[in-house]
């Protein structure tokens, strides 16, 4: 039987929560699942595939980073365009890391005997995964479905001094309708610590095993992102999906008590990885 923790991992306005998801009877390894941009724990069916992965024998835990925009009454809901609007890559990598810590000594898992500890990450997540992997010397192997190859995705010249000008960018949200707007402290932030979030540098520094997903449909975020983490990590291996697009298959809300069948393809890929 599966059972379910939530947990408040960090204090405070900018809590970070979590999901965990596992059986008394678990082979030992948590997996950290980190979201990707406009993302959520509780986005689509990210329920459905943290209960595979416990039904498979691995604790799971999926969490908030703490500036993603949804607040702590309403895990549905971008509610917090104020903390949206502050957040940045650092405060993500710093955000997992302290998941990893927590991970390390929580009460609410003590008892789960942890021996080993596995990163998967979608979409901006994946490059949150990767990077942090480099930095976190205890992660035993990673996994990134849909991973962006470098983390500057911030347009061309006009677009950035625009950024500076008017001192924020809008996101459009076109499932909920809002312009969620993020300051130019976000691309300030990335030029200060353009040495730490280097994904190509970061990637050729990867030596845990790696498995790397995508779809050849995704139009968010083309599959030539994966050929190229794939071509400058010595330790990775690639599994490209035909015919899937960026969320595999996957919508918000999702209805079905099922896994759409590419997504499903990327559970049990990752889990015969991990395993």
């Amino acid at each position: 039987m599966i059972e379910i923790k939530k947990v408040k991992i960090t204090k405070g306005e900018t809590p970070i929560l979590a999901d965990i998801y596992y059986q008394k009877q678990n082979n030992k390894k948590l997996i950290l699942f980190c979201h990707g941009f406009k993302g959520f724990k509780d986005w689509g069916c990210w329920h459905l595939v943290a209960k595979a992965f416990a039904e498979a024998g691995f604790i799971f835990l999926k969490f908030n980073f703490s500036h993603n925009g949804v607040g702590q009454e309403n895990p549905l809901d971008f509610t917090r365009l104020d903390l949206f609007f502050k957040n940045n890559y650092s405060r993500e990598c710093d955000d997992l890391k302290k998941v990893l810590e927590w991970s390390k000594t929580a009460e609410e898992i003590k008892s789960l005997d942890i021996k080993e500890r596995c990163l998967v990450g979608h979409s901006r997540g994946g490059g949150i995964v990767i990077q942090s992997t480099v930095e976190l010397k205890e992660i035993y192997k990673l996994a990134t479905w849909a991973s962006i190859s470098h983390f500057d995705r911030f347009g061309d010249k006009k677009m950035i001094a625009d950024w500076k000008k008017e001192g924020s960018r809008s996101f459009y949200n076109s499932r909920t309708q809002q312009d969620m707007k993020i300051g130019v402290q976000f691309y300030e932030d990335y030029l200060v610590n353009h040495p730490r979030l280097d994904l190509e540098k970061a990637a050729k520094q990867l030596k845990k095993p790696y498995l790397i997903v995508h779809g050849k449909r995704d139009d968010a975020v083309g599959f030539s992102h994966a050929q190229r983490l794939n071509h400058w990590c010595t330790n990775s291996q690639l599994h490209l999906i035909e015919d899937a697009n960026h969320v595999f298959g996957a919508k918000h809300p999702h209805t079905e008590d099922h896994l759409p069948n590419h997504l499903n393809e990327v559970v049990e890929e990752t889990i015969k990885f991990f395993s």
